[in-house]
């Protein structure tokens, strides 16, 4: 049962309050979506906290995790697809909402994030000599993103998504290695197994991964994110990808901002090498 459903046939058994705030979901669902707690806390004329206590009623820990499922509710969903859209939508409607799908994603990542782990990661990465980056499936596309962002840092870095280039890159890691395994799930066998070899090593072991899954309970350090809106196992990841994609761009950026001033010269060599291959404008 959709987020909309449960909230129609449970409208009349809600309190005065919350009664308001479903009705207002139920009526504008696409504005809820844009909307922030004090802008939907004034509509329905409820405090911010009674929003909250709303969506923890319905399961959620919060309400950008409740926009996350709004957004998904919104349609029926196109089996191996994506949840956000339906069989038969126009052009104008799967980008509405698919953009709708993406921007609640990025406003759970805000949410969720867990910003201690974030600076864990970010000094094993800055101290690290050599970076190493696995993925398999659809997060091997994103383990190559992050070897481009990267490997404008100064430092030795490679992507792996062959399963036995992993097992043996991370028995040869060192003490100066950082791994970085990638899992929506966190439940691939092949790169659970990864990470064991590779505790057996004095490398740092890190993950952007499910939370409470398998692959983080590994890992020195876990970036954890409930991707729940989006079944990986069914679905192609799509939002689930573009927020493990703002978490790259987070610990490279964190890692360029630790290295500091000294990095200056390195970025400005590597965007004037590119001058050459332009036309003029």
């Amino acid at each position: 049962m959709s987020i909309l459903q449960t909230l129609q046939s449970e409208l009349q058994s809600l309190s005065n309050a919350e009664r308001r705030i479903a009705e207002i979901v139920l009526a504008e669902p696409e504005s809820v979506i844009h909307s922030s707690t004090a802008n939907l806390a004034r509509r329905a004329d409820v405090s911010d906290p009674t929003v909250a206590r709303f969506c923890r009623s319905l399961g959620f820990g919060g309400f950008p995790a409740f926009k996350v499922s709004l957004a998904q509710s919104l349609a029926r969903g196109a089996p191996y697809l994506s949840r956000a859209v339906s069989p038969g939508d126009d052009t104008d409607s799967y980008v509405n909402k698919l953009i709708d799908a993406t921007s609640a994603a990025l406003e759970a990542v805000r949410a969720q994030l867990d910003r201690s782990a974030v600076e864990r990661a970010v000094a094993a990465l800055a101290g690290a000599r050599r970076l190493e980056i696995y993925g398999m499936g659809a997060s091997a596309a994103i383990a190559q993103d992050a070897q481009h962002r990267f490997f404008r840092l100064g430092k030795p870095v490679i992507a792996y998504e062959d399963n036995l280039k992993q097992r043996m890159a991370a028995a040869a890691a060192d003490a100066g290695s950082a791994l970085l395994l990638l899992s929506f799930t966190g439940r691939t066998r092949a790169l659970l197994e990864v990470a064991d070899i590779a505790r057996q090593s004095s490398a740092a072991v890190l993950a952007i991964t499910a939370p409470a899954s398998p692959l983080a309970a590994r890992c020195d350090t876990a970036i954890t994110i409930d991707s729940s809106w989006e079944d990986t196992t069914l679905y192609t990841p799509m939002t689930s990808r573009i927020a493990f994609l703002s978490i790259v761009d987070i610990l490279a950026t964190g890692v360029a901002l630790q290295l500091g001033e000294r990095l200056e010269p390195q970025l400005r060599r590597v965007k004037e090498s590119l001058l050459a291959t332009k036309v003029d404008s």
